[in-house]
């Protein structure tokens, strides 16, 4: 099968887990999503299946500015992104990582060949992924494989727009990416917790923290303590004038530095210079590179408790 076939059935397969996810959280509102024909589908990028209230264009800010437009060159190599990651994928051993959650009969999963899954009570999001990076400044938290592991701590095998679409699932409101013209605007959306969870390499214990723990501050080296939002990201344009998910093709996904793309970014100014990055990955919190982790993701809600883990709390070994 070539690149371009493989690519179609991909998206059509995507699609289709998409309906399925909707059709299992939102029985009564499936009118309220847009579904793509099959002549619809981009060539360079997979299309996310969004309310049509919330669409890219009714966003409080000019579209036509904000998104982003693929180049011939690009759309190459996000083709070949995209078929470096599905094979190795396929290649890699395969790791259990629901053994990680506390409650792992009640996690559905939301694709076939994706580490990505919802649970039942539509409260929370579970990603596997790996560490891919300890020390260096950072742009990224987490990324695509094979995208920005160079900048980000850990590596997702899940397509982004899976990603936001089970943030909907579980009920976030997604806002809007920063803006930088004329004046900056900062990103918006529902406040998003992230825990990472592993087993200790040497003991075999399961460790949980907080992703903030993970990160620290380029200056004074404390730990990050801004919380993320869904900011839903933007789509972009290929060549032919076709839509498609800018995550999917950058691999932007959870940002600690502005990109208009990401999924979750933070919610203030911080900047994507690569030479003055705000944040720095805190390597002795980090455990080894190729170590398998778990996130999970869980809306913040207003009141006195932040976030899925608070520290010193629940039965596993913190660092």
């Amino acid at each position: 099968m070539n690149l371009l076939a493989r690519r179609r059935t991909k998206i059509q397969d995507y699609s289709f887990h998409l309906f399925m996810l909707t059709a299992f959280f939102f029985p009564a509102s499936l009118g309220a999503f847009t579904l793509y024909s099959d002549d619809s589908l981009p060539k360079n990028g997979d299309e996310l299946v969004v309310p049509e209230e919330k669409g890219i264009e009714d966003r409080d800010y000019d579209s036509n500015e904000q998104t982003s437009t693929l180049s011939n060159a690009e759309a190459e190599t996000t083709e070949e992104i995209e078929g470096a990651a599905s094979d190795l994928q396929n290649k890699r051993p395969s790791f259990d990582f629901t053994k990680l959650d506390d409650n792992p009969e009640t996690l559905k999963k939301l694709d076939k060949g994706s580490p990505i899954w919802c649970s039942s009570d539509r409260k929370r999001v579970a990603l596997g992924g790996e560490i891919c990076l300890r020390h260096g400044s950072l742009e990224f938290f987490a990324c695509r494989r094979n995208t920005k592991d160079y900048e980000s701590i850990i590596a997702l095998d899940s397509p982004p727009h899976l990603i936001h679409a089970a943030l909907l699932a579980i009920g976030a409101k997604q806002g809007a990416p920063a803006k930088f013209d004329p004046v900056f605007v900062p990103p918006t959306g529902d406040k998003i917790a992230i825990e990472v969870r592993w087993f200790d390499e040497e003991t075999g214990q399961r460790k949980v923290v907080r992703a903030q723990e993970l990160v620290a501050e380029n200056e004074s080296g404390k730990e990050m303590s801004a919380d993320w939002v869904f900011t839903g990201g933007l789509f972009g344009v290929d060549p032919d004038g076709k839509k498609y998910y800018l995550a999917n093709a950058t691999g932007e996904i959870f940002g600690v530095s502005n990109f208009p793309g990401s999924v979750l970014d933070v919610p203030f100014e911080s900047t994507n210079d690569s030479s003055n990055l705000y944040y720095t990955a805190n390597t002795r919190k980090i455990p080894v590179e190729g170590t398998p982790v778990l996130l999970i993701l869980t809306r913040i809600m207003d009141g006195p408790k932040r976030g899925v883990l608070e520290k010193g709390a629940g039965k596993d070994v913190q660092q």
